[in-house]
């Protein structure tokens, strides 16, 4: 059984500290352990901790991507139906198929812009779309849509600027 990667920074930092401690004793019998070695070594193993960090962040970045297309997909089929009440209803926007085609592009910025609109048409209209067949609850997912999209599309930004974004209102 080898080494895992995982180890590898922990492991070299134990050493550096054995290895500094008792630098006197390796040196008197290997001149090649000398101070120049302690300070390549420690050099290395930043280097590792460094991109063991740049590789955590990577995964994050990969994973919050993927909740966000995650969030996009579950809002996609309520949207759908929405789309059908609205044109049912005769309530002449394009909204809805807006926030579906930027969901379906990865267009999470201008989903959120056309989703904010979108949830100001249907409170709008919710006594005549309701008649139409729209669900009581529709508001409710869009607006729940809407908060758990900006929250992790902010969430995505800050990961890949490092500057946080300002909630959109």
């Amino acid at each position: 059984m080898g080494i895992q990667k995982e180890e590898y920074v922990p492991i070299a930092d134990v050493l550096l500290i054995s290895l500094t401690r008792d630098l006197d004793i390796f040196q008197s019998e290997n001149h090649l352990f000398n101070s120049s070695y302690l300070s390549a070594m420690q050099n290395k193993t930043d280097e590792v901790r460094a991109k063991e960090t740049g590789d955590a962040v990577l995964v994050q970045q990969k994973q919050t991507t993927q909740d966000l297309y995650l969030l996009g997909n579950e809002a996609n089929k309520p949207i759908k139906l929405l789309n059908l009440v609205l044109s049912k209803a005769n309530v002449k926007t394009t909204l809805a198929s807006d926030v579906l085609k930027k969901i379906r592009k990865r267009n999470f910025e201008g989903a959120l812009l056309s989703l904010k609109s979108l949830k100001q048409v249907v409170s709008a209209q919710s006594a005549l779309l309701i008649a139409n067949g729209m669900k009581a609850d529709t508001e409710t997912m869009l607006e729940n849509a809407f908060n758990n999209i900006t929250a992790t599309w902010r969430g995505l930004v800050y990961l890949y600027t490092g500057i946080p974004v300002p909630p959109l209102q």
